[in-house]
């Protein structure tokens, strides 16, 4: 067992986790694609030494590319690993209290219009098989909610679909329980029949089987520190407390065949 090894339970934020994905899974200078990109929010403090394409479908947040995930204009076999953060609701969890921020934060002018998001995963997934390269993977963040009186489990539907395309494997999880999760609110809630949802899922999918057929040990030249560290300093900052940073060891990362 590999002292880099990463739990499968973070309490932290999306770009400790995605920072963790990236060193533990993916070969070293992968070619990612970020296809969900947004305002980057995920990617601050997160560095990689392969090249990254940032692409949305809302020309307003200046991506690289302006696409669709679900149609998107790459040739096949381009990318080692894509990053997926789909809108978690579905437009019609959006009110008429609702402020602008909130939908455009989740995306809720492009989601799916229906109770749940799932009708989104099937198209993606299969442009994700097409654009992906062999042992390719997608570093998917999924989130249940609740919606219309009901449980929406997007993390089964998610795994289900991703089963029922030829050639992906769902291999992996990492549930982040975020420090300020659970917050969201709506004009639409009244009673409270259901637990605080303050997680959610990264789901790891190969394009392949489940463990890289290629792969070779190799050491990450630059590291920024975890949340944990973050945290750390700002609590000793705040104190007068003087702090040198511990070296850690690199994380085991992978070479491309």
């Amino acid at each position: 067992m590999s002292a880099s090894r990463p739990e499968s339970v973070i309490l932290g934020r999306d770009p400790e986790v995605l920072r963790n994905l990236l060193n533990f899974y993916a070969c070293e200078r992968a070619i990612v694609l970020d296809c969900t990109a947004n305002t980057r929010k995920m990617w601050k403090g997160v560095v990689w030494g392969g090249e990254v394409v940032y692409s949305d479908i809302d020309p307003a947040v200046q991506p690289d590319v302006v696409t669709d995930f679900r149609s998107m204009p790459f040739d096949d076999a381009t990318f080692d690993v894509i990053v997926f953060d789909p809108p978690h609701l579905p437009a019609a969890a959006a009110s008429q209290k609702s402020d602008e921020g909130m939908v455009k934060r989740y995306g809720l002018a492009h989601s799916a219009k229906a109770d749940n998001i799932s009708a989104l995963f099937d198209p993606f997934l299969r442009e994700a098989a097409r654009v992906l390269r062999p042992d390719g993977l997608v570093f998917a963040k999924i989130k249940d909610f609740v919606h219309n009186h009901k449980y929406q489990w997007s993390l089964v539907d998610f795994v289900a679909a991703v089963r029922a395309v030829d050639g992906l494997t769902a291999c992996d999880m990492t549930i982040k329980r975020d420090p300020s999760g659970g917050s969201l609110t709506s004009s639409k809630w009244e009673n409270a029949h259901h637990a605080r949802n303050c997680h959610c899922y990264w789901i790891v999918v190969r394009k392949g089987r489940c463990e890289a057929r290629k792969c070779l040990s190799s050491n990450r030249i630059s590291m920024v520190p975890s949340m944990a560290e973050e945290n750390e300093h700002a609590k000793r900052r705040a104190t007068g407390a003087t702090h040198q940073r511990t070296t850690k060891g690199p994380l085991r990362t992978r070479t491309c065949g």
